[in-house]
């Protein structure tokens, strides 16, 4: 999938300017294309900066992405407020999961051990690691009976 599938029309932009770790990578992106990692830092676009070979457009064709942007293609819900400074929101965000690969992993987990999901709160089935571990999956299904005992 790609930016644009993703955003639809919610960008202002064809391209987009994520800063490199250094500048021998690329650092512009089409929204025609697979989003890049979304890094801990939103920086401009030095004025100095040369077009890297990868580089789909040149720097004045680009322009960095908002927080707010970042943090769509993060899959957090439009209007999502971001406590903290400036930095520690972007770090913050560089670091989160995309919340939708989180509830994929946390639907996948809930289907295979039986555990009930509602919204962001998990119940897990009360069970002891010997009930859990007799369908033959021993690891995964013990570690949840585990789980659902403490709670």
């Amino acid at each position: 999938m790609t930016v644009k599938d993703y955003m639809g029309d919610e960008l202002d932009t064809d391209h987009y300017y994520r800063h490199p770790r250094n500048y021998a990578r690329r650092a512009i992106y089409s929204v025609n294309e697979p989003a890049a990692t979304i890094r801990g830092v939103n920086r401009p676009i030095p004025s100095g900066y040369k077009r890297h070979a990868g580089d789909a457009v040149g720097p004045k064709m680009a322009r960095p992405l908002t927080t707010e942007e970042r943090s769509r293609i993060q899959t957090f819900p439009k209007g999502f407020l971001w406590l903290g400074t400036k930095t520690d929101r972007e770090q913050m965000l560089g670091n989160a999961v995309p919340v939708k690969l989180a509830e994929f992993v946390a639907t996948c987990i809930s289907e295979y051990s039986g555990a009930i999901c509602v919204g962001v709160n998990l119940r897990l089935p009360l069970q002891s690691p010997v009930e859990a571990s007799r369908d033959g999956n021993g690891s995964v299904q013990s570690m949840v009976g585990q789980i659902g005992r403490s709670g």
